[in-house]
């Protein structure tokens, strides 16, 4: 698929649009991807038993994001051939935002954030679940559940906002991911273990580089986790 892109002038522009009278322009050649979306999305609060109206409530809107994040992960990249290069681009996040499904977003943040739909590159929704998903990436779909389903939205926070100097470390997340999920979920979120261990590691991969050390990326992970589990 060619992907359109938008940039934030027009993305401003078709927000307020749906704003003031709820109504979207999804072009004739993006319905069939709309659709899709919107399927999924159906899909997503079906799985949970929710309506649109529970997200907001208990920890539904994790629930959501990771489910539905699967669901457009594989659909994007199967379908329309979505890729690493193609969802860098914040313009076409913003395309999928404001023009194909703002009602999507709206449903589960409401137009009261303009960061979700358009306004800032590191905060479109969709983008963001997009690369969550990326980063976690088991090999499979229900790997890739079972080591997502216990987490919250700072664990989405923490692993896609943490990106260095060179770029993503894909191999290197996928591991804190699978390795992280191993520790009791009640420990891990009382203590904000994630967090503390994103912290730690950016701090370390200043000095060390993970895939030297004796073990590899593998063992660097491991270390990482004990420190904080073993407290």
């Amino acid at each position: 698929m060619n992907w359109p892109r938008l940039d934030k002038t027009k993305s401003e522009q078709l927000f307020n649009d749906y704003c003031n009278s709820k109504e979207y322009l999804t072009q004739f050649e993006h319905r069939e991807l709309r659709s899709d979306l919107c399927s999924l999305f159906s899909e997503a609060l079906a799985e949970l038993g929710i309506g649109p109206e529970m997200i907001p409530k208990k920890n539904y809107a994790y629930q959501v994001d990771y489910i539905y994040g699967i669901k457009i992960y594989l659909l994007l990249n199967n379908k329309y051939g979505m890729n690493v290069r193609t969802a860098s681009y914040a313009g076409v996040w913003r395309f999928i935002g404001v023009q194909v499904v703002p009602d999507i977003v709206d449903m589960r943040y409401g137009t009261n954030h303009p960061d979700r739909f358009w306004k800032k590159d590191r905060r479109l929704w969709l983008r963001v679940i997009w690369w969550y998903i990326y980063l976690s990436w088991q090999g499979d779909e229900e790997s890739t559940r079972c080591v997502l389903m216990d987490n919250s939205t700072d664990e989405i926070l923490q692993l896609v906002d943490r990106c260095g100097r060179g770029g993503y470390r894909v191999e290197l997340y996928r591991e804190l991911m699978r390795q992280h999920a191993l520790i009791d979920p009640v420990k891990r979120r009382k203590q904000q273990i994630f967090r503390r261990i994103m912290v730690l590691n950016t701090a370390r991969v200043q000095v060390v580089e993970p895939s030297l050390v004796d073990g590899g990326e593998s063992r660097y992970v491991t270390n990482l986790v004990m420190y904080f589990n073993n407290i």
